[in-house]
């Protein structure tokens, strides 16, 4: 039996002997720990795409494949089988309003996104499920649309894949897909300007005028989308009224003026942007070439 006076040196060398070993092990310990901190690049990176297309936030979820001198479509991707269009995992996109895609009519939401590439035409496929983790667990009971593009050859060789929008014009634009020496584009529209016209045609017959900001976006919206030149002369002429100075509305209308034939009063109008900008110490040379440009195609 071990006395009790000596159990308290027992004690300090038991704990003298752990902090020995634990001195011996820790700078290990810590090795092994900052080993597994190390992150390697991936061959194929992750990307995320944003756009925003009329009022709809569009966003693509995908991982991006190099050429790297090997045959792609028809290759490294086979022709009439399921790809999920790109790599590391299934491509996700997602639409903050509903869109149209292809002509087809997609609900807001999150998808999974496939293809089946052929050499004359590519089915695209919107899934609903968007937790899908690989082509293998693809189920077409999950399609919310189906719908076919055409491939172009692309003058250029691309060597990453690329998902992206171009094209973003008011409430359209193209979404493509490249890589190597194909583009496959797809139409995509939204509702934005119809369901934004419709609002502002109730403002036009109210008789409250609108705000000079609003009535100088409202004037601009109409103009880019080609509506109602006469309504939106009415606008920018309420903006002009709180904002003489503002040589960008004088632009604005010298644009409306001449999209409705009214080639001398546009002209004053660009001249009027002119003469703002040139009082400036620093005037804006791009804006003063634009407003030239209105003068000398109304001659």
């Amino acid at each position: 039996m071990i006395q009790s006076s000596r159990l308290p040196s027992l004690l300090l060398s038991a704990l003298f002997a752990l902090s020995f070993f634990a001195g011996l092990l820790l700078p290990g310990i810590l090795r092994a720990a900052e080993e597994k901190k190390i992150e390697f690049p991936s061959a194929s990176q992750h990307a995320m795409v944003k756009q925003r297309v009329g009022l709809t936030d569009i966003e693509l979820d995908y991982s991006r494949p190099n050429k790297n001198d090997r045959e792609i479509f028809g290759g490294l991707v086979p022709y009439g089988k399921l790809w999920r269009t790109g790599a590391n995992a299934v491509t996700k996109i997602k639409f903050s309003k509903a869109v149209t895609l292809g002509g087809k009519e997609i609900p807001a939401g999150e998808y999974a996104l496939f293809t089946i590439p052929t050499a004359d035409e590519w089915t695209i496929i919107v899934s609903k499920d968007a937790k899908v983790q690989s082509a293998a667990d693809y189920k077409q009971e999950n399609d919310a649309v189906r719908l076919t593009a055409k491939p172009e050859p692309n003058p250029v060789t691309i060597e990453t894949f690329t998902i992206a929008l171009a094209d973003v014009k008011g409430a359209s634009a193209t979404l493509n897909f490249l890589w190597d020496k194909t583009r496959v584009p797809v139409k995509l529209t939204t509702d934005d300007v119809e369901q934004v016209s419709k609002q502002l045609e109730a403002t036009a017959s109210a008789t409250t005028p609108l705000d000079p900001r609003t009535a100088y976006q409202a004037a601009a919206f109409y103009y880019d989308n080609n509506k109602d030149m006469t309504q939106a002369a009415k606008w920018i002429d309420q903006a002009l009224e709180k904002n003489p100075d503002a040589y960008f509305m004088h632009y604005k209308k010298a644009q409306i003026q001449a999209k409705l034939g009214n080639k001398k009063e546009a002209t004053a109008s660009a001249q009027k942007t002119i003469d703002i900008l040139k009082k400036d110490k620093a005037p804006d040379e791009s804006a003063i070439k634009n407003a030239q440009q209105i003068i000398d195609s109304s001659k």
